[in-house]
């Protein structure tokens, strides 16, 4: 396999069109520096109603594809451009033309299976029918898990696949897509490959499972997140089959965007500031607290927090742990969407502490930026975190992040314990609220010591992780799979 290739990203999201997680921000960034460093990259996702109206698209083709007993099924194939890059929708009403990506008022549709099965069947024909001979596929997730099946089963004796390899990005271990075995038969998968080494998982059918035990290579986000995927506690029951294939398996770092992500050029800040000129922090700390009605102060540490209100945040220690902490002069911010009695426990934190604490029940990116940019410490006490970007942006804006000591937050944070001087934020180890109590508290005695605090912010802007780095540990995982 050469240095220029022909690889085709096989995603259900990508940022710039249709976004629900870092998945999106991957298959965004990786594309375009795929691009400039010399490889021919194409892009494929379903035509949901929302990528349709982002992108301007025309029609380059048609084919089909049979799902078993369903019969056959026709699809378009629509062309559009994202950021240098090709982007190709698969359009078949049914399936794609939905006011959600895989979700309706948080219940996820019933035939997420079949949507995406027939997703990854019509982008080995687009392929074919575009005379496209990609040297890699990439996927990601469970929604494009069969591809590595299909490709080695159905496609094994075409010609035009004969030099294609297959690669499968882990961006959330938890989300694997268990299905019903009735499916074996619509999906195409022969009753030999149900087994527990293949796609049989405690008597349903486990996508991801399967996604793994027939790609060439599977990635993960993060180093630290790869070690976690490989053991019983942290791996959601993958680490038997991620074991058998462990050879083959590897964490990259994600990178971080800094475009969008700078303050020293956000255009979504009321001031912007860089390392060698903070008074913009200060100016944009004052307009989050006006803008939330929280009293303007400099000598409060203020804290935010912006993240889907789901349980694999931290939520169920880190609320316990603010009904303590907001009893100090302190201040928090928090912004999210997502579980209901989250967002009511979050709701009663505000009401008990109402000069303290702000909640903003949605997500608004012109807050997410401020609340980057104003608050002196952001929240991040994942009981999970596979990579986790906001404390990569948090760094770059010199809020110092408050970690639990999981996955790629790990591999980005130096905590103020055991990095001394060198530290960028703060991490604690137990996933329960006494220890991060305590390391709330340490943040606060560092607030008071400026000479500190400004040492500690300075270490944090001059993070940096890029999407380059990333790029290229990913076509040495292209290259290998040869």
């Amino acid at each position: 396999m050469g240095s220029d290739l022909n690889i085709l990203f096989a995603v259900s999201e990508l940022a710039g069109i249709v976004k629900t997680g870092g998945l999106a921000d991957v298959a965004g960034a990786l594309g375009p520096w795929m691009r400039k460093l010399g490889n021919d990259v194409r892009v494929i996702m379903p035509a949901y109603r929302q990528a349709l109206e982002a992108l301007t698209t025309d029609v380059a083709g048609a084919g089909e594809v049979c799902l078993g007993s369903q019969g056959k099924m026709g699809f378009a194939i629509r062309q559009g451009t994202f950021e240098g890059v090709p982007v190709y929708l698969i359009e078949h009403n049914h399936y794609f033309d939905r006011s959600g990506l895989y979700t309706h008022e948080g219940e996820g549709f019933g035939d997420n299976t079949e949507r995406f099965a027939f997703f990854c069947k019509a982008a080995l024909q687009v392929c074919r029918i575009l005379s496209f001979k990609p040297d890699i596929i990439h996927g990601h997730d469970w929604q494009s898990a069969l591809l590595p099946y299909y490709l080695k089963t159905h496609e094994s004796g075409n010609a035009f696949f004969a030099d294609t390899r297959t690669v499968l990005t882990i961006h959330n271990g938890a989300y694997q897509q268990h299905t019903d075995r009735a499916l074996l038969d619509v999906l195409g998968i022969d009753h030999h490959w149900y087994t527990p080494d293949f796609f049989e998982d405690h008597g349903h059918i486990n996508l991801l499972k399967g996604g793994i035990a027939f790609a060439d290579k599977i990635t993960t986000v993060s180093p630290r997140y790869a070690e976690e995927l490989q053991t019983d506690l942290g791996s959601h029951g993958l680490a038997y089959i991620i074991g058998r294939r462990k050879q083959d398996f590897s964490g990259i770092l994600n990178g971080c965007d800094y475009q969008q992500w700078n303050p020293g050029t956000d255009a979504l800040l009321p001031a912007n500031y860089s390392l060698h000129d903070l008074s913009g922090k200060a100016v944009c700390k004052q307009a989050l607290q006006e803008q939330l009605q929280l009293p303007v102060s400099t000598d409060k540490p203020l804290y935010g927090l912006v993240s889907r209100l789901a349980g694999q945040k931290g939520f169920t220690y880190l609320i316990p742990a603010l009904w303590q902490f907001l009893q100090d002069d302190v201040q928090v911010v928090l912004q999210g969407a997502g579980e209901r009695t989250i967002a009511a426990e979050l709701s009663r934190l505000v009401s008990a502490f109402p000069d303290k604490c702000r909640f903003v029940k949605a997500y608004d990116n012109r807050l997410a930026h401020l609340i980057e940019a104003g608050s002196d410490f952001f929240l991040m006490p994942s009981l999970f975190e596979p990579c986790g970007l906001n404390q990569m942006y948090s760094m770059k804006y010199g809020t110092l992040p408050i970690v639990r000591a999981v996955g790629g937050l790990v591999d980005t944070v130096k905590g103020y314990n055991s990095a001394g001087g060198e530290a960028t934020g703060f991490m604690f180890d137990s996933a329960d609220s006494d220890a991060l109590l305590h390391c709330l508290n340490q943040t606060n005695v560092v607030y008071q010591d400026g000479q500190l605090m400004s040492r500690l912010v300075v270490n944090a802007m001059n993070e940096s992780f890029t999407w380059e780095q990333s790029a290229l540990d990913y076509l040495e995982v292209y290259r290998s799979a040869s």
